[in-house]
């Protein structure tokens, strides 16, 4: 494991024994995605949305314990709007499309035992605040974060949030109106919305129940909101497995409560998995149940097992019902999978419909990954997306 993308969970693997050179790492990547709403057809230039981006990570250990960690990421069209798009996944304007670099990590991870302090720039992964990974580039954030393991089976988790880069990444967009951000430690970096002093975060993940990996979440948004998160995932059998849910966050202003239940029953063996899953928001107004980095008001990817796979802010909304299936196979060569997902709100017009076929597999030194999605939102009409996303790792 590299330091450069630290989250929250993976902390708990670092160890002194990561100690050594100085390591260079990254990935570059081209996405495509094209969709036939309204009168546009597929494939047509006013409906595509295309970007490159290329990150290059450095970790160094400097002893005892302390390693330093840096990262770039820079996005470009590479002149893609000049002929095959119109518009882009992350928004590089703000009126005028143009190449940009921003510093995506940059911190200190210190190892002191059974714990583990990670201070700068770096990825999260938690229920509320979390690096989302479906773009071409994840939003980061900057905080201070400590992991402690010495209860044994159990990971304890503190944090301190103060600010991250994720509303420009809420895309893609036809012409966005948001800077990114050029080159530099505050580049695009930004107080969470609504919110004028950092934010909080406290967990504990345990697998001390057997078989049973609970995880609980709290949180605290001065200005904004508290939130909660519990979440228990059981293996039944080897072959069977339930997960439970529920989220509550409460607003700061008004002191509105909102809440979601959720459960998953799944079942795999050999190459093939399936999934039934249901989530239920009560219907009070206040917090979406979702990843408040982004915007907590819509369009946010949510942590509930419902979550579709590209139309997000609907499952955590005021009111919805969510029912989700989902099925993969592994073919050895290519992975497959297939879902469906139905959420309804009475209370919204944004109801949501999604089928979801999806094919991963590797080319030579590309991971690539394929998308077809039909979706039917609110009261639109019916339409399709296809997204091709390539991907090269690479090490120097």
């Amino acid at each position: 494991m590299k330091f450069t993308k630290l989250s929250l969970i993976a902390a708990i693997a670092v160890t002194t024994a990561m100690a050594g050179d100085a390591k260079i790492s990254g990935d570059a990547k081209l996405f495509y995605g094209t969709g036939d709403a309204g009168t546009t057809d597929l494939f047509n230039k006013n409906g595509a949305y295309g970007d490159t981006a290329v990150s290059l990570d450095y970790t160094r250990s400097v002893g005892n314990g302390v390693t330093l960690n840096a990262g770039l990421t820079g996005v470009s069209t590479l002149g893609l709007e000049n002929e095959l798009v119109s518009g882009t996944w992350i928004n590089h304007g703000p009126t005028v499309v143009k190449d940009r670099v921003w510093l995506d990590t940059a911190n200190i991870a210190v190892n002191m035992g059974k714990s583990t302090v990670v201070v700068g720039r770096q990825e999260l992964d938690t229920p509320f605040f979390k690096s989302e990974k479906w773009n071409i580039a994840a939003n980061t954030f900057d905080a201070a974060v400590l992991v402690n393991q010495d209860i044994e089976k159990t990971t304890l988790v503190g944090a301190w949030v103060g600010r991250g880069n994720g509303t420009p990444f809420n895309n893609p967009v036809q012409g966005g109106t948001v800077d990114l951000g050029t080159s530099g430690i505050n580049g695009g970096m930004k107080a969470f919305t609504g919110a004028v002093q950092p934010a909080y975060a406290v967990g504990a993940i345990t697998t001390a129940i057997p078989m049973t990996k609970l995880q609980v979440w709290g949180y605290k948004i001065p200005s904004v909101a508290t939130a909660q998160w519990v979440q228990a995932d059981i293996a039944a059998t080897k072959e069977v497995s339930v997960g439970l849910q529920y989220a509550g966050a409460k607003l700061t202003a008004t002191a509105d409560k909102t809440s979601a239940v959720a459960a998953k029953l799944g079942y795999a063996t050999g190459p093939l998995s399936v999934s039934a899953a249901y989530s239920k928001r009560d219907d009070k107004a206040g917090i979406d149940i979702a990843n408040i980095a982004t915007g907590h008001t819509s369009g946010s990817e949510s942590n509930l097992y419902t979550e579709s796979y590209w139309n997000y802010g609907l499952v955590g909304a005021q009111g919805a019902k969510a029912f989700k299936v989902a099925a993969g196979y592994d073919l050895g060569s290519v992975n497959l999978g297939l879902s469906y997902v139905n959420s309804d709100s009475p209370i919204n017009a944004n109801d949501l419909k999604e089928t979801t076929l999806t094919a991963s597999t590797k080319v030579g030194p590309l991971n690539a990954d394929v998308a077809l999605i039909n979706q039917t939102v609110g009261t639109a009409s019916s339409s399709n997306t296809a997204l091709v996303m390539l991907t090269a790792p690479f090490s120097l």
